[in-house]
């Protein structure tokens, strides 16, 4: 036969030859929860979701290098979403998510143009996020509802599509993203993040007993 390159050379690295080119974005596995920029990875490193110690975001499977790098670029220059306050008088706010150099201590200021609250926010550790959680996904502690008590509270309903929590054990980071695109990216980035801190403290702890 003739060359098989001979359709132009725009094949992504990592997706199937196929001849699916004008399929129009309809990946095979349309419906997983993997964006076009992981498409293109060759080598992914799927979460085998046995993790006692952490659960991530309904279909978020991916937790390849390339995706933890990418994310964590992403944090230190900073995110901007709206993030619920957790008391009943605190405002949704503009804030910028951004990550410090240790690669795993989370934190927000204020976004350009919000008033600066006096508290210094908290540092907020990783390795002890336990769950990703989407607006709509079941809230174990309260079986009948989603999400959780502040999203459900200040989370308005056209907005829960765009917006997740990062669950800690003794408080919740619950978040609506600008977009629906943004959400997706900040909660494949999130689950793919704590995931590997998860497995890299487990491997240092020899198993961990936390």
């Amino acid at each position: 036969g003739g060359p098989t390159n001979a359709a132009g050379g725009v094949a992504a690295p990592g997706m199937t030859t196929g001849g699916g080119g004008g399929a129009g974005g309809g990946a095979p596995t349309g419906n997983e929860s993997v964006s076009l920029g992981t498409a293109t990875q060759t080598h992914e490193v799927r979460m085998p979701m046995l993790l006692s110690t952490f659960k991530p975001a309904t279909g978020c499977t991916n937790a390849s290098d390339f995706i933890v790098r990418c994310f964590v670029a992403r944090l230190r220059s900073g995110i901007t979403v709206v993030k619920h306050g957790r008391s009943r008088w605190c405002k949704s706010r503009l804030r910028v998510l951004h990550v410090h150099s240790d690669g795993r201590s989370l934190s927000w200021k204020p976004a350009l143009g919000e008033p600066s609250s006096g508290k210094r926010p908290p540092k907020l550790d990783l390795t002890t996020c336990r769950e990703v959680r989407h607006a709509w996904s079941p809230d174990p502690d309260n079986p009948m509802f989603t999400g959780t008590p502040i999203l459900r509270q200040k989370c308005e309903a056209a907005n829960a599509h765009k917006s997740f929590a990062l669950i800690f054990p003794k408080r919740t980071v619950d978040i609506t993203a600008v977009t629906a695109d943004q959400c997706k990216v900040l909660m494949e980035g999130f689950s793919a993040l704590c995931f590997r801190l998860h497995v890299a403290q487990k491997v240092a702890g020899g198993g961990g007993k936390r």
